[in-house]
């Protein structure tokens, strides 16, 4: 990793790359830099969907209970998914698939690089 392309490590392709590798060590500046631009675009997302609320709810196209009733929904569906995901690397783990192969299968679709 060149340290001094920071524009190049903070593109999601070199993001992805990096994390997808499992033998890369990360350093604290890719580290630093990564976390900086996953907090940003969090924040550019709060930002957004406060916009979007405000515009849903003052043009009245949703109403506020609607949105509420749909966000709790979202919710538990996002619970039972989380939950489907997490029996699923269990399944992983206890079939004795090394932690390689499995990033590879999860992120290319198959165990070999």
């Amino acid at each position: 990793m060149n340290v001094h392309e920071p524009w190049e490590m903070l593109s999601d392709k070199k993001i992805w790359g990096l994390l997808e590798d499992t033998g890369e060590n990360l350093d604290d500046d890719f580290i630093r830099l990564f976390l900086i631009e996953l907090f940003s675009r969090i924040k550019n997302l709060e930002r957004e969907n406060y916009v979007l609320k405000v515009i849903l709810f003052e043009t009245k196209v949703v109403d506020e209970n609607t949105f509420n009733e749909t966000y709790k929904v979202t919710k538990d569906f996002l619970k039972i998914r989380d939950k489907e995901k997490a029996d699923e690397v269990e399944r992983f783990a206890k079939m004795g698939i090394p932690f390689t192969d499995w990033v590879n299968f999860i992120t290319k679709g198959k165990f070999s690089q």
